[in-house]
């Protein structure tokens, strides 16, 4: 008597996870990352996210259990399951690392944050480059800064005077900076909008977005323009009460990283379903 299955049904949550991928598959094309070579580096993540779920379940960490929760087949289990928490390690501390701003971004957006004008001597004892400088770090010295926003296109030096570029700390798209700043701010972004989605009882996450559609392109360049001017208005707001509390909080036992962020994006609008197509 032969004997009948269910075929699998697709993980509802599958399409808003393709959603999310997208540009990330993008980006590893335009890249040069294939598919087998992410999917080669997905199985030690899979298996160490796994492991922490059934850690916090307070559940055993059995090679069955780890297959059963992460569809990885037992032998990669056993393969991986060495390298799995040095792997998951490995980018923690980049997510850490990544985050912390360096010397020249964090000169940079203390200048843009400040009522310091946009030209500044080099040299003086307040109200110079020298200062705003020493107020962020003494261990380099203000030349070599200097030289380091001078590179990355963040300021102008002419004759004795810097003068500030305004258009935001956005390095060379060819930069590893940029992608360590895309990955960081991405990664905490979907870190928060995870926990809100599984952590009913915890402590909600600011994660929110305004939408509008049906603009023209002339209007979608006001709200662009407009987005700007409130971001300056954010950033000088919360730069100056994080400064202070960095000062204030400098040792603390049980320290923590903040991260506020925002952006923008347009698109063109897909076409509507017509009367008779499936989706309709």
């Amino acid at each position: 008597m032969s004997s009948l299955t269910t075929p699998s049904l697709p993980n509802p949550l599958m399409s808003e996870v393709l959603a999310v991928a997208q540009p990330l598959v993008q980006w590893m094309i335009k890249s040069g990352i294939g598919y087998n070579e992410f999917a080669l580096a997905l199985k030690p993540l899979f298996l160490s996210m796994a492991e922490q779920e059934l850690q916090a379940l307070d559940q055993k960490t059995s090679d069955s259990a780890i297959s059963l929760l992460s569809g990885l087949h037992r032998k990669d289990v056993r393969a991986f399951r060495q390298e799995s928490e040095q792997h998951a390690q490995s980018i923690q501390l980049n997510r850490a690392q990544w985050s912390k701003p360096s010397s020249a971004n964090q000169v940079f957006t203390r200048w843009l944050s400040s009522d310091l004008p946009p030209s500044l001597p080099f040299q003086g004892s307040q109200g110079s480059f020298d200062a705003l400088a020493q107020s962020v770090s003494k261990d380099v010295h203000p030349r070599a800064l200097l030289q380091e926003m001078v590179r990355l296109g963040l300021v102008q030096e002419r004759g004795e005077s810097v003068h500030l570029v305004k258009d935001g700390f956005i390095p060379d798209t060819h930069q590893r900076q940029a992608r360590e700043l895309l990955s960081a701010s991405v990664a905490d972004h979907l870190a928060a909008g995870v926990h809100n989605i599984h952590q009913s009882e915890s402590p909600k996450f600011l994660e929110q977005s305004v939408f509008a559609n049906e603009l023209s392109k002339e209007s979608v360049d006001q709200l662009h323009a407009l987005s700007k001017r409130l971001w300056e208005r954010v950033l000088k707001e919360m730069v100056q009460a994080a400064s202070v509390l960095c000062e204030e909080d400098a040792g603390c036992a049980d320290p923590h990283r903040f991260r506020l962020g925002l952006f923008a994006f347009d698109a063109p609008e897909l076409p509507s379903p017509q009367k008779g197509d499936p989706d309709e």
